[in-house]
């Protein structure tokens, strides 16, 4: 199972939000590059990096991102305010491995078709979702989609890359939302899991279910579970 610790950034800072608001921030570090060499030391899979600026179109940490990229030998991924093929060019120029979509494709801002020509390999769909309905937009609007019949119509598509977040649970420390990931078990997989992880039983849960990674943040930047033990559950432990 891969490992992808969380660099949520906002005003060039590291934080997190509970539940996605932005009045309810909490900040780790105004150092995001001192952050993102800490996890590579830790030899962590990759960088789950999210732009909340662009993602609530607030602005964006183009140049914070492109010196973390920069300066660290680490895969990454990047989401957050991608709603055009021109963003997803930008992103890959900067040197990231895989661009996270979500609010452009369920807005049809984004053709699925142009979307591939990418790579399945290189796109990652997040299907956020709350209670099991999706949520775009940073969570703000709710649509009258579910978790389940959304992967499979993406999956019928041709994506084979998918970031299936609680927003209920995100930022919250409550645990991670099994009831809804059951119900899309058999893409587990080729689906990274976000929202609410906080225990070294949760990884264990979705390593057995044979999830593709783990996106961890609060549960690691408030200490609650240690990067070390998260790398021996996950089976990544240094030799």
């Amino acid at each position: 199972m891969e490992i992808w610790p969380s660099l949520d950034l906002m005003g060039g800072k590291v934080v997190r939000l509970v539940k996605g608001n932005p009045s309810k921030s909490i900040v780790y570090s105004d150092d995001p590059l001192k952050v993102a060499l800490k996890w590579q030391r830790a030899r962590v899979s990759g960088l789950h990096i999210i732009d909340l600026d662009a993602t609530l179109q607030l602005g964006n940490n183009i140049e914070v991102i492109q010196k973390i990229v920069k300066n660290i030998d680490l895969p990454t991924q990047l989401g957050g305010g991608i709603r055009s093929i021109r963003s997803i060019e930008a992103a890959f120029k900067l040197g990231v491995e895989k661009v996270i979509v979500g609010t452009a494709l369920f807005t049809n801002k984004l053709d699925p078709i142009e979307l591939l020509k990418f790579g399945s390999n290189k796109v990652v769909i997040a299907i956020d979702h709350i209670n099991g309905q999706i949520a775009i937009s940073g969570w703000r609007t709710k649509l009258s989609l579910k978790l389940s019949s959304s992967i499979q119509k993406l999956w019928n598509q041709g994506f084979r890359l998918f970031l299936s977040t609680s927003a209920s649970r995100d930022g919250t420390l409550k645990g991670c939302d099994k009831s809804h990931l059951m119900k899309i078990e058999k893409f587990l997989p080729y689906t990274y899991i976000a929202g609410g992880i906080s225990s070294l039983e949760d990884l264990r849960f979705l390593k057995n279910k044979n999830v593709k990674g783990a996106i961890l943040g609060r549960a690691l930047y408030d200490s609650v579970i240690k990067i070390e033990e998260v790398m021996e559950v996950a089976g990544l432990a240094k030799s």
